[in-house]
């Protein structure tokens, strides 16, 4: 019997995360009904997170926010680091008096995860939990800068530090697949795949709004060059023609990097570019769109898993995606949810298909694969996986 759960988001701030963050908090509740549960993060994130779980039954749930300990706008690691550490001792010191015996963490930077499990060594009578993230991306050491190289030395000796009472989650059976070769098998044995958790509860106004006749293709969330993000321009520049025949419109939804202002025309929409864009508005724009396509290719979401493509999901907005791990995994599990391309060049054809008015077919289909997946995947169905592993 649990009497006390802690979880804890350490590693982030504001409305960060704050989706998969939302989950586990109910999940857990679910799991666990009649156990006290205490969630801290930054302030900013703890109402982010309570925001989105007001149609939820958390009346055994406590939310404790601390001050974020460092600048959003002026990134500093050593405030980072040192503050992320003063956080876990605070967490644990608070958890020691209140009894609890399970911490489980939502996210820890490379840095926080091995003061943690350093202070296990002495300290190993609680259970742990630490959800694994995009941090799993610092393993890969080719074509690192030297900072991600020493992440990632930093992270694997932290996870080889672990003790048995610690396990590890990750998003994603394909992500735990392709982390066994670099990682032990006595850290495997712990290591538990999840899939992602989202909460696809969507309000009744959330509905998709179509711009007459012309398709709308966008890509969402930060765009950066690390995401091939610059291939937006390419398709726009390829469909010159026919946007200015209004047969397509291509847009991005999110902040642009500088990185890729030496890509930038007119035939590509840019909403938000310079900001931050709130959920509301995120998902307002979202259901303009007829497709949200991703450049990521074969070699990403190795370790890491996509919130960006359950948001998609959530809203019903088919993708167009280049092929990578993690989605040619989730549509051999789940079946195809959007169109996936070996090539620009096969994403290109598929695209002046569409124009024409073809693949109508596929589309429904789509649309009745992603709207199964909600319902099996919904978060009461995940709780009880969720159980299971603890």
């Amino acid at each position: 019997m649990i009497d006390l759960i802690t979880i804890s988001e350490v590693a982030h701030t504001g409305e960060v995360h704050f989706q998969v963050n939302s989950c586990f908090v109910e999940m857990f509740s679910l799991s666990f009904p009649n156990t006290q549960i205490k969630f801290n993060g930054e302030k900013k994130h703890i109402k982010a997170v309570q925001e989105s779980l007001l149609n939820s039954n958390l009346s055994h749930v406590e939310f404790l926010s601390f001050e974020g300990f460092y600048d959003e706008n002026e990134f500093n690691w050593a405030g980072r680091i040192f503050g992320e550490c003063r956080q876990i001792i605070k967490i644990l010191k608070r958890g020691k008096l209140d009894g609890s015996k399970l911490y489980v963490w939502t996210c820890l930077f490379p840095t926080g995860h091995l003061f943690l499990n350093f202070i296990q060594l002495f300290q190993n009578e609680n259970n742990h939990i630490i959800i694994l993230h995009g941090e799993l991306e610092y393993l890969k050491v080719k074509n690192k800068r030297l900072s991600e190289i020493i992440f990632g030395f930093i992270l694997r000796v932290a996870i080889n530090l672990s003790t048995k009472r610690t396990k590890y989650i990750v998003l994603g059976e394909n992500i735990k697949k392709n982390l066994t070769p670099k990682i032990g098998q006595r850290i495997l044995k712990r290591t538990y795949s999840f899939l992602h958790p989202y909460n696809f509860y969507t309000a009744e106004n959330s509905i998709k709004t179509k711009d007459g006749n012309i398709i709308t293709i966008g890509a969402i969330g930060t765009q950066m060059l690390s995401k091939n993000s610059n291939y937006i321009y390419a398709l726009a520049s390829w469909f010159k023609k026919d946007i200015l025949k209004n047969k397509i419109n291509f847009v991005t939804i999110g902040k642009v990097l500088p990185e890729l202002h030496q890509y930038d025309s007119n035939l590509v929409k840019k909403l938000y570019p310079n900001s931050f864009v709130s959920q509301r508005e995120f998902e307002r724009e979202i259901l303009k769109l007829d497709f949200i396509v991703f450049f990521y290719d074969n070699k990403a979401y190795e370790l890491c898993a996509s919130g960006a493509i359950f948001e998609a999901i959530r809203l019903g907005v088919p993708i167009i995606s280049i092929k990578n791990d993690y989605f040619n995994w989730l549509f051999d599990s789940y079946g195809s949810m959007g169109f996936l391309c070996e090539t620009m060049d096969e994403l290109q054809i598929i695209i002046t298909k569409l124009i024409s008015g073809e693949h109508k077919e596929e589309i429904a289909n789509f649309n009745y694969n992603m709207a199964r997946f909600k319902v099996n995947n919904n978060l009461k169905n995940l709780a009880v996986n969720l159980k299971n592993i603890i």
